[in-house]
């Protein structure tokens, strides 16, 4: 790992600091380099304990950041469509799709829902 690789790092690091979803402090292993030219770097970052995912574009010196957000979402993009193709392990059989009833009958449970799943569990 060059230098600047280094220091590119390091600044993503310090912006960074902790996974939003798990609040784990990222390390410099989490750190990925997906592309690199001379005014812009596009990295992952990722969690080592939850996996969330982050991409970042570092954009260097005069380069255009409009370029480095396109980028950020065609990488998204990308990444979106990559997870989507992939295949449950266990597909079991296909259930109904869920009706406009079902989302109503969970939002009326919902609003009345104490939080306590030991009590909701022990009643089934």
């Amino acid at each position: 790992m060059d230098t600047s690789e280094k220091q590119i790092k390091r600044i993503v690091l310090d912006r960074m600091e902790r996974c939003s979803v798990c609040h784990r402090g990222f390390e410099p292993d989490d750190v990925h380099v997906l592309s690199r030219k001379s005014d812009m770097w596009m990295l992952m970052v990722s969690c080592g304990e939850c996996q969330a995912r982050n991409f970042v574009a570092a954009v260097i010196g005069d380069g255009d950041a409009e370029e480095a957000q396109l980028a950020l979402r065609r990488l998204g993009e990308e990444h979106v469509r990559t997870r989507t193709d992939i295949e449950p392990e266990d597909e079991g059989e296909p259930g109904e799709p869920v009706s406009v009833d079902d989302v109503i009958e969970v939002h009326q449970f919902l609003q009345g829902f104490d939080g306590d799943f030991k009590a909701l569990f022990r009643d089934q």
